[in-house]
């Protein structure tokens, strides 16, 4: 992803500019956040498999082997309405459930031409259109 840095010429602050679809204080974009919940609430992978499939890093330490800490962080995250507005999302929910609530929410979110592509397409598109 393109970010850019730039100095304030007066107080010479740096500023970071990331495109649209960089979900704040992440470093995922919005999209692939939405690709790696969908896989796990409606897709029943397991982190471990997820991440291998999202995430760019290839070298990964020894407790993420097993899974994937963001991932579960994104879910709290919207839980707590700090990522995407989905209907609220009950306490008692695993984290699975809640999963794939924000992944139907999501995939709603695309246009009527995206009818015929897989729930994973429709969410990624959905996450496309709140970026």
């Amino acid at each position: 992803m393109l970010a850019r840095r730039y100095q304030c010429q007066s107080c010479g602050a740096i500023v970071i500019v990331v495109p649209a679809e960089v979900a704040p204080r992440r470093h995922y974009a919005r999209t692939a956040i939405a690709l790696a919940v969908t896989l796990f609430g409606v897709g029943l992978e397991t982190a471990a498999a997820i991440r291998r499939r999202v995430s760019p890093f290839q070298v990964v330490g020894s407790t993420a082997a097993r899974g994937w800490a963001s991932l579960r962080r994104w879910i709290r995250a919207v839980r707590d309405g700090d990522l995407f507005r989905v209907r609220a999302i009950p306490s008692s929910w695993t984290a699975r459930q809640a999963a794939e609530r924000i992944a139907t929410t999501l995939a709603a979110q695309a246009p009527p031409s995206c009818s015929s592509l897989s729930l994973e397409a429709q969410a990624f598109v959905g996450a496309c259109s709140l970026a």
